[in-house]
């Protein structure tokens, strides 16, 4: 179980961007310190469009991973280009690390629900990844557990053989249903799909 008061990686969707007002206020009052890496959203599906090469790609989706960011601190919220926890929650702008690191595949398998998973990895974090729906889905249906081998679209095809290969856990919720967000961050059980045992 997340303890109500840990320290969390924190994945906002870019499916979430017009829920994001609600989702910053929620998270500023959390008081958590909290490490929040955006999605790419409507900032990055432009280059899926386009006959891009891996590489070119793969820096570019990041790239709008920062713009995302960005519009996430227009809500009222700081930005930081290390993966540090300050204390209190702040949003990440990824490109300038992942430049200069360069730690995953230039691969359209790799999108921010693995960048995400990579930093609560280095960090020795929990994840928190908020999307649009309820549970991820697999070709059965909604599940409540994430397990190795599993196939989803959901999620990036590389997040779940990462997760499994570096011990992340975890938890995704729906981000746009802001009472059971909220009630999260109070240590309240909820609805959502947890992976690496963490709930």
């Amino acid at each position: 179980m997340i303890s109500q008061d840990q320290a969390l990686v924190l994945k906002i969707g870019g499916s979430l961007i017009e829920h994001a007002p609600m989702i910053i206020r929620i998270v500023r009052e959390s008081g958590r310190d909290l490490l929040i890496i955006p999605g790419g959203g409507i900032f990055a599906d432009i280059i899926r469009q386009k006959r891009i090469s891996d590489t070119a790609a793969h820096f570019m989706a990041i790239a709008a991973m920062d713009q995302y960011g960005w519009f996430l601190s227009s809500c009222g919220m700081s930005v930081t280009r290390e993966p540090i926890m300050t204390g209190e929650p702040t949003i990440f702008l990824p490109y300038d690390h992942l430049v200069r690191t360069d730690p995953l595949p230039h691969s359209w398998d790799i999108t921010s629900d693995t960048i995400s998973a990579c930093y609560a990895g280095l960090l020795s974090l929990p994840l928190l990844i908020l999307k649009s729906v309820d549970y991820i889905r697999d070709p059965g249906g909604e599940v409540s557990v994430l397990l190795p081998g599993m196939e989803t679209r959901d999620l990036d095809p590389a997040f779940i053989p990462y997760i499994t290969r570096h011990q992340v856990s975890g938890f995704i919720l729906r981000g746009s249903d802001h009472a059971r967000l909220a009630a999260f961050f109070r240590g309240e059980d909820v609805p959502g799909t947890s992976f690496g045992g963490t709930i």
